[in-house]
């Protein structure tokens, strides 16, 4: 590889880093590029020239965050399809499990990471919407639609609003649990990285109680009529 190529590849990856604690620590209208570019110990020109501006590194870090997640989603649906019988849905567990469990491994220390890039990640529903959809539109939709067949097999009674609210229940519970990271008094150490995933493991068991009872008393109700009258 070229020497100039090589620096300005080290260069890009210090500013990655230093973003992604910036983030962490600050938020996204929180942290500023001045704060990143010290952090990088680059000047101002080289983050344009890399990524053009805030809006676009955020996207970035987040991207290089949640790509090889999906990635491991998908082997593991394919690898808890592949444990099932013919013709039988995955439970719910199963689904949570695929959705959360890849968070301990993503965050671990042999990574290069820690507990603050999870809660990095956490930090992504206070972004402004603009940002967050335009994250989903480059990150997510593609594994929103794989694992929305998944769910609708899971919960052949539901309808699709029913389907959507389950995944917003899921996606929106698992970022709330990494944003608090560190915030909950008395369970400090346990949300320590190497404790990661003991905590994800009950987050799962719990959304997944949560998610078979998304249905609305009322509605219920009404369905029971419809299938009497019938």
């Amino acid at each position: 590889m070229p020497a100039a190529r090589k620096s300005a590849d080290a260069t890009r990856e210090r500013v990655l880093r230093a973003a992604e604690c910036c983030f962490t620590e600050h938020g996204y209208e929180g942290s500023s590029l001045r704060q990143i570019t010290q952090q990088a110990k680059v000047n101002l020109a080289a983050v344009n020239y890399h990524f053009s501006s805030k809006r676009e590194l955020w996207l970035e870090v987040m991207q290089r965050r949640i790509a090889p997640l999906n990635a491991e989603r998908l082997r593991l649906l394919e690898a808890a399809r592949a444990r099932t019988p013919p013709g039988q849905p995955l439970s719910i567990e199963q689904l949570c499990e695929v959705v959360i469990l890849p968070l301990a491994h993503a965050f671990d220390h042999a990574h290069g990471s820690s507990a603050t890039a999870a809660r990095m990640v956490g930090r992504a529903i206070n972004v402004p919407p603009s940002l967050s959809k335009e994250l989903s539109r480059r990150s997510l939709d593609q594994f929103w639609g794989i694992f929305r067949t998944a769910l609708r097999e899971t919960f052949p009674g539901s309808t699709p609003v029913e389907v959507d609210w389950k995944f917003y229940f899921l996606m929106s519970s698992m970022l709330g649990a990494l944003a608090w990271q560190g915030r909950q008094a008395g369970l400090e150490r346990q949300m320590k990285t190497e404790n990661l995933e003991p905590m994800l493991r009950r987050l799962s068991v719990f959304i997944a109680g949560g998610l078979a009872q998304t249905v609305l008393p009322a509605e219920n109700r009404a369905r029971t009529k419809a299938k009497t009258k019938r």
